[in-house]
């Protein structure tokens, strides 16, 4: 075969001192890691990277790179690019056996002669539409159904986003595959360092939350479960990680979470290579968010060592396997009753700590390669 995957959900951003550093969101991590696990345990196939753009597609040209397709970054293209414009005459002109869109949508405007796979992440625009800008809204409404109607097969990350899909009738289960996603090899226990204690001055002690920074991942919630932790005696900071979003407002700002401010750090953009090491500090990690169709945060932080405390929404109990500590994202007193649970606990910590490190080692992105390289052979061999 020869796959053509596009790598448009990658992200990097300048480093200080010139150069680029890696700040992928969770869809940049899912196309990071596909592609270097199809291209390890696969010598046979063929895939190459596509994008409209220069940027990330050197990072490949490791083994097993083969070619890569840089399209122009002109405005037309930037803006055609969700009607796949750019993309119709990629199959005729490299040979391309199919194409895989591993970011939401595309493919419902290519030739009918393009094989195509989607991975669809979620459908929260169209579940919380309040919780997205209008034009997402509004490109969902427009195109995923068409999407999923293109596609020959689609690929979620958990059975709660795939029982969303049937429920609505957006795609058959012929056409369907779940395949969950895992923590990248860097995620592990291991000592923490001086260079980042000296880069990010981290506090001593701390819960830590990562993801985007918008209201669907729910730092108000968390805020508030902190305040009833230091209202019963557990004075902890509480250390907030990830890169802007929509509609982001510092929950701080409230009058009545002032005494707060004190306790809460926010690192913006962290670089990918430094992630591992917030989680590592962590005294628990917790993630509140009130809807996720996979929740990666959390089998990171389990592949670090450290004791998880999640919401109990959506696919979360799924991800989290048993190995972490559930609550309602939308009741503070029983996320900080969870939270404190785990901060007091010796050995309620420790059983999450190894429950927790199992539960991660289940999920491998090699596994998560062969299952999409099976996708992409029986998309082959329908056709």
């Amino acid at each position: 075969m020869r796959v053509g995957i596009l790598t448009d959900g990658l992200e990097e951003r300048a480093a200080d001192g010139g150069g680029v550093t890696i700040a992928n969101g969770g869809v940049g991590v899912y196309i990071d890691q596909l592609v270097a696990h199809l291209r390890r345990i696969d010598p046979v196939n063929e895939y190459l990277t596509v994008r409209v753009g220069g940027g990330r597609l050197d990072l490949y040209a490791g083994a097993g790179a083969r070619q890569h397709v840089a399209l122009p970054a002109s405005y037309w293209n930037r803006l055609a690019y969700r009607v796949d414009l750019p993309y119709r005459r990629l199959d005729r002109r490299f040979g391309l056996d199919l194409l895989h869109y591993p970011n939401q949508l595309g493919g419902a405007f290519l030739p009918r002669r393009t094989r195509r796979v989607v991975t669809l992440h979620d459908i929260t625009p169209l579940l919380f539409p309040d919780a997205h800008p209008r034009r997402r809204v509004l490109g969902y409404r427009l195109l995923l159904r068409r999407s999923l109607a293109a596609a020959d097969h689609v690929i979620v990350q958990a059975t709660h986003t795939a029982a969303d899909l049937l429920a609505r009738g957006l795609v058959t289960a012929d056409r369907l595959s779940v395949i969950p996603l895992a923590a990248a090899a860097r995620f592990t226990p291991a000592a923490c360092s001086d260079a980042f204690a000296e880069r990010y001055d981290p506090p001593a002690r701390f819960v830590l939350t990562v993801g985007v920074l918008e209201p669907r991942k729910n730092h108000a919630g968390l805020l508030a479960a902190l305040q009833l932790l230091h209202q019963r005696g557990e004075r902890i900071a509480l250390v907030i990680v990830g890169k802007d979003g929509w509609r982001w407002r510092d929950p701080l700002a409230e009058p009545g979470l002032a005494p707060l401010r004190s306790w809460v750090r926010v690192y913006r953009n962290v670089p990918d290579a430094d992630l591992p090491e917030f989680y590592r500090r962590a005294a628990v990690f917790a993630y509140p968010s009130l809807y996720e169709g996979f929740g990666l945060p959390v089998v990171e932080a389990m592949a670090c060592g450290t004791p998880v405390v999640s919401s109990d929404a959506a696919s979360l109990p799924e991800v989290a396997g048993g190995a972490a500590l559930l609550a309602d994202p939308r009741d503070a007193d029983d996320f900080a009753a969870k939270l404190l649970a785990v901060l007091r606990d010796g050995a309620l910590r420790e059983r999450l700590r190894a429950d927790g490190l199992r539960r991660s080692a289940d999920l491998t992105w090699q596994r998560t390669a062969e299952r999409t390289r099976g996708v992409y052979e029986r998309v082959c061999r329908r056709a």
